[in-house]
């Protein structure tokens, strides 16, 4: 089961973390000169790649060099490009801020651009000169897997630099040139120790030790600039280079050893990994000795987590003293903010304050949450002291004390569900639950169960803030875990739940399929058929297997559940889901009155019962579409309308349940006679779709199918075909082929240009064709299976038989009178035709003359969501 290619979208800042700027730039003064010195003009319409090893001071210069730009206007756009994930959020909020109306209007008329296309659209048509960097791109081959070889380029618009760990000529564009940052040499690195420590004026003993301490760190600038803190610390146990450079090697004899042999200029990442974790370690105990309890401690637990921003509200003094006891000094909040002081005084760690989900002050916001959630004081470790001190974490004996409260912290954010201010809180966690679900030793099978209830609550957060891809990864990694612990069998039913439920998402049909069938079988056998978490996991399978095509034996496996819960009111909300799917599923199926009465039950129980307002928005939506199908489509249209009324205050508006809906009332706007306005819309949420569920989704396809339809019927057969075999090729190689009602619509679209363009013969042979697979699979007086008889009966009057036609569409009015009623607009549109074939004369007709070719409703309309789980508290 291979991940899908990451897409995801969450807010991020495009500013530069000015904060993080040095105070004086020590040893790069040619680089700096070379680079502009802070002036634009000297870098416009070139690509320069930045590079050197880890911890180096290419993020310095970059700074250094972005400073004098902020504070003259420039527009800096500052990229965190340690992931192609967050490379690809960030492209995409450049083309929104920088791209305009413009940019958007091409959106929709494009059909397959990225994130990376978009935003170097919007750059290379700014009219104000920009500086774009992207820092720490340690790994360019994988940003590119990801977004393509276009994701960097030079523009003359602005200027392009890149920090980097990565040398290769191969990586890089051939026009970019390269700088090279080296270890400082000894007389620089003393000067830095010494203007860091306020000792610039010290005597010729002080500077000789400097000189020393600069050779034994290696000259690596952030090794020097901890050691240098360290020491002007006051009161510090080691208040001179001399005392720290003995207790360097006095302390941690075994590795100084190991990395002597780097000497003064470590040649590999992992020399320079040696001596600076040492360094920092020094730090520490320093700051032990100074009475300041619990650094190392937090530092450890710390390294647990992902090296992003960490929310200093998620360090629990509560769950600390739980885990770590008092031995060391008593737990409390004032505890934990000193040692989080004292860490960032000898740079250690950096604060910031994040609000990941807030409304940005300018630029479009379409992909931000409007919350007014505060923002949050943040925790940042350097990617080097982050990996550093996770080796520390394995070498350390209280490591278990450590993945504990890191697993136990983590699990207290389950009490802070479903404030306005917990929003951003749980943004900012994604990336920790995620990497220590990754990290966790398989010694800990118990912090692994807690581990696991947590992840439901940040399923829940995704679905509803409509991360669906970050959710599918997340829950795929929780999965992949399994067998390294030996959880219970309520734990590997939730695990294998949530994999389902997002496989299924993420349109993975076969894949949810087995999962779901392997999580029904566990809560059989661990919880009982009866229990709240099996019925559930039945649910969801009914759903999975309607959405696979499988509409007989999913209506089969409806109708019981909802048999075996009538009469069962401590599982209300249960009963409506039941009643939901199951009306679902009749629909599907063209059985639209009894697909009215389980989607009423279902209305009436969401309305007895406490439900979340998503939940009933879900009821009602697909009542919406049953009314749309029966040929209400005013009141549908005004139903559907007021259901997204209520997602929108609930949900953000790139949601794809929000999404769906759009999508609904847009077909109603085709029905209707409003053709542009349902093409405006649909290629506005196809291009939605795509970024946030990618372009093989079946809600991407479905939606790039309406697109094509509607160009068919206003004559534009040459895009409508491009789009449709588009459309066709992702049904294939997507695996959605058992998805037959979505794969005839396409090919029934397409056989439909045939006949525009005056291939009659050989249309209505494809008709035929596909008449008689839609009677197999959907039965003969299917919705679908009559527009395809429809429009056959038509092809019979162009190829010269008017009478034949007037045969069939007797035959088909009749039908459309039994199934949808007298009053259905397809009912009118058959008796209309059958008027024209027996008034025009044959040699008028046509296909698609007299504009009255059918408009095929929407085969399948989606469901907005799957249940909701509700998951026990450890």
């Amino acid at each position: 089961m291979g991940a899908h290619p990451p897409a995801e979208f969450a807010p991020v800042s495009l500013r530069p973390p000015l904060n993080l700027r040095p105070r004086r730039l020590h040893g790069r003064d040619t680089e700096l000169a070379g680079l502009g010195a802070g002036d634009l003009q000297p870098l416009m319409g070139k690509i320069t790649v930045l590079h050197g090893m880890g911890g180096i001071g290419k993020t310095a210069l970059a700074l250094t060099i972005a400073w004098p730009m902020c504070r003259r206007g420039v527009r800096v756009l500052w990229v965190q490009a340690s992931q192609a994930d967050s490379v690809r959020a960030a492209l995409r909020q450049i083309a929104m801020q920088l791209g305009g109306p413009e940019v958007q209007a091409r959106e929709m008329a494009a059909d397959n651009l990225n994130a990376a296309d978009l935003a170097w659209e919007a750059l290379h048509a700014s009219a104000k000169p920009w500086l774009l960097v992207f820092d720490s791109a340690d790994n360019p081959a994988e940003i590119e897997r990801e977004l393509g070889p276009g994701w960097l380029e030079g523009s003359e618009a602005g200027a392009v630099l890149v920090t980097t760990r990565q040398e290769s000529s191969d990586l890089w564009p051939a026009e970019a040139g390269k700088v090279k940052l080296d270890p400082l040499d000894s007389l620089v690195g003393t000067e830095m120790l010494l203007d860091l420590a306020d000792k610039s004026e010290s005597h010729s003993t002080e500077r000789e030790a400097a000189r020393a301490l600069s050779g034994r760190l290696g000259g690596i600038p952030l090794a020097l600039r901890l050691a240098g803190c360290c020491v002007s610390q006051p009161l510090s146990p080691l208040p001179d280079f001399e005392s720290f450079r003995e207790a360097l090697d006095r302390d941690f004899e075994s590795v100084v050893d190991r990395a002597a042999d780097a000497s003064i200029r470590p040649r590999t990442d992992d020399d320079s990994r040696n001596l600076v974790m040492q360094t920092w370690e020094v730090s520490l105990d320093a700051l032990e000795r100074q009475g300041i309890p619990h650094v190392r401690s937090i530092m450890r637990v710390l390294s647990c987590w992902a090296a992003r921003p960490v929310p200093v509200g998620l360090l629990s003094p509560k769950v600390l003293l739980r885990t770590h006891g008092q031995e060391d000094g008593p737990w409390d909040g004032l505890a934990v903010e000193r040692a989080l002081r004292a860490l960032n005084a000898v740079g250690l760690i950096d604060t910031i304050n994040e609000n990941p989900v807030a409304r940005p002050v300018e630029g479009n916001d379409f992909y931000h949450w409007a919350s007014d959630a505060r923002a949050h004081s943040c925790i940042v470790l350097h990617p080097l002291v982050a990996e550093v001190n996770a080796v520390q974490l394995d070498r350390s004996p209280d490591r278990g004390r450590s993945w504990a409260a890191a697993v136990r912290c983590l699990g207290a954010l389950r009490g802070t569900w479903g404030t306005e201010a917990t929003a951003g809180y749980w943004q900012l966690v994604i990336p920790h639950i995620t990497s220590l679900v990754a990290r966790l030793p398989a010694a800990y099978s118990e912090l692994f169960e807690i581990a696991v209830n947590t992840h439901m609550y940040l399923s829940k957060y995704l679905r509803l803030s409509g991360q669906y891809e970050p959710g599918y990864r997340s829950a795929m990694g929780l999965h992949d875990r399994l067998d390294s612990f030996h959880p219970s069998g309520k734990t590997r039913f939730l695990v294998e739940y949530e994999y389902a439920e997002w496989s299924w998402h993420m349109s993975r049909l076969e894949e949810a399929g087995e999962l779901i069938a392997e999580a029904c079988r566990l809560a059989e056998i661990s919880l009982g058929p009866a229990d709240f978490l099996a019925l559930m996991a039945r649910e969801l399978a009914i759903a999975i297997h309607a959405e696979r095509g499988f509409l007989e034996s999913g209506e089969q496996m409806a109708r019981e559940l909802c048999e075996e819960l009538e009469g069962k009111h401590e599982f209300p909300q249960l009963s409506m889901q039941a009643h939901h799917h199951l009306a679902t599923i009749l629909r599907e199926s063209g059985r639209l009155r009894d697909a009215e009465g389980h989607s009423r039950k279902a209305v009436q129980l969401a309305g007895e019962i406490d439900v979340p307002a998503f939940t009933k928005a879900v009821v009602h939506h697909e009542m919406g579409v049953i009314l749309w199908h029966r040929g209400h489509l005013d009141q549908a249209r005004k139903l559907l309308t007021e259901v997204m009324a209520l997602q929108k205050k609930h949900l953000p508006p790139w949601h794809p349940s929000i999404l769906i809906t759009r999508y609904d009332i847009a077909s109603i706007h085709g029905i209707q006679g409003n053709r542009m306005r349902a093409l405006v819309e649909f290629m506005d949420i196809a291009l939605i779709e795509q970024d946030l569920l990618g372009g093989g989704h079946r809600n991407t396809l479905q939606t790039k199918h309406q697109v094509g339809q509607i160009m068919v019927e206003m004559g534009e057969l040459d895009q409508a075909e491009t789009v449709l075999r588009e459309v066709e090729e992702g049904q294939r190689t997507q695996g959605l082929l058992g998805r037959s009602a979505d794969v005839l619509s396409t090919r029934h679209e397409l056989v439909h240009i045939k006949a525009q363009r005056g291939k009659y013969a050989e249309a209505h042979r494809d008709w035929r064709q596909i008449l008689e697979e839609e009677k197999s699979s959907l039965g003969a007086e299917h919705p679908s299976t009559l527009r395809t008889q429809y429009n056959r009966a038509i092809s019979w009057a162009a190829l010269g038989f008017p009478g034949v036609a007037r045969k069939e569409m007797r035959r088909i009015l009749s039908a459309r009178r039994r199934v949808l009623g007298e009053d259905h607009y397809e009912t009118r549109q058959a008796a209309q035709m059958l008027t024209d074939l027996t008034r025009l004369p044959p040699e008028g007709w046509r296909f698609g003359g007299f504009g009255r070719r059918n408009i095929p409703t929407n085969r399948k309309a989606r469901r907005t969501t799957g249940p909701t789980l509700k998951v026990p508290r450890d």
